[in-house]
């Protein structure tokens, strides 16, 4: 799971997939100039756990994005008009307007084997549906091994989830307002010595079951590594609403994307971009 640089440096292609009710929603991107697509999923044992309460707040607090800082990749902001760009809108279309009729409020991106470009697709994507909705948008970073996302955003190491779930600081003193929109940043903070352990576990579960049930005017972004170097990322996908499994295009071994859809498994369907 290297290079922040070289995830960030694919700049994909896309393409759709839509999850049924109770099941593990799976969007497909795939790449215009190399490809993306991402999937996982969630051991969802929270309710035999002690119960964590998460206080999420209604506004973000913290600094603003230093936007001379920001990294190129994030074409979003520096290149509104770019092709890349304009396939995020695409993209965005097809999240906010299902053939099902009800949009998926919590995703997460993640890819089959590392440096496929999820975390350019997850900023992109965040920051695009942030910038032309009027919905408040939150990206949250859960790769705590090699997180990438608050350097796309031009920051330092700041704290973020791995504080709230390991150490207990309060979410309010943790979420980032970037100015982009009504885009809200959670980093991934600290890395941790566990943190398969601390994604997996009741306190994070309670937290994104916080986001989606008591803030319904919101879309969660979620970045996870791929679930073949990082189990947790199973779990995860177990919580949210869809999947968008990140591909490099003529690159990533086809066993590699059977085997992360075969274990999300249940009536996974494509549309392509």
């Amino acid at each position: 799971m290297e290079a922040a640089a070289s995830e960030a440096d694919r700049k994909p292609h896309f393409g759709l997939a839509d999850k049924q009710p109770e099941k593990t929603v799976s969007t497909a991107v795939e790449n215009k100039e190399k490809g993306a697509l991402g999937e996982e999923q969630m051991a969802g044992s929270a309710s035999k756990q002690p119960k964590y309460i998460a206080v999420v707040p209604s506004e973000p607090v913290s600094t603003d994005i230093n936007l001379d800082k920001i990294d190129p990749n994030l074409v979003s902001v520096v290149n509104p008009e770019s092709l890349e760009t304009e396939i995020f809108k695409v993209l965005r279309g097809k999240i906010l307007f299902p053939a099902s009729g009800k949009p998926p409020r919590s995703i997460m991106v993640t890819s089959a084997v590392p440096g496929e470009g999820k975390s350019f697709v997850a900023a992109n994507l965040a920051v695009n549906m942030a910038q032309n909705i009027e919905d408040h948008v939150l990206l949250m970073d859960c790769d705590l091994r090699r997180p990438t996302i608050h350097k796309m955003f031009g920051l330092g190491r700041v704290k973020g989830l791995s504080e709230h779930l390991a150490n207990g600081n309060k979410i309010t003193d943790l979420l980032i307002k970037t100015g982009l929109g009504e885009l809200s940043l959670l980093a991934s903070g600290t890395p941790p010595h566990n943190p398969s352990e601390i994604l997996s576990s009741a306190k994070m579960a309670s937290l994104l079951d916080e986001f989606k049930t008591r803030y319904q005017d919101r879309y969660l972004i979620i970045e996870s590594p791929p679930p073949m170097l990082a189990p947790e990322t199973t779990a995860i996908a177990k919580q949210v609403d869809a999947v968008i499994v990140v591909i490099k295009f003529g690159s990533t071994p086809l066993d590699a994307v059977e085997e992360l859809i075969d274990n999300l498994g249940k009536d996974l369907s494509l549309i392509h971009i």
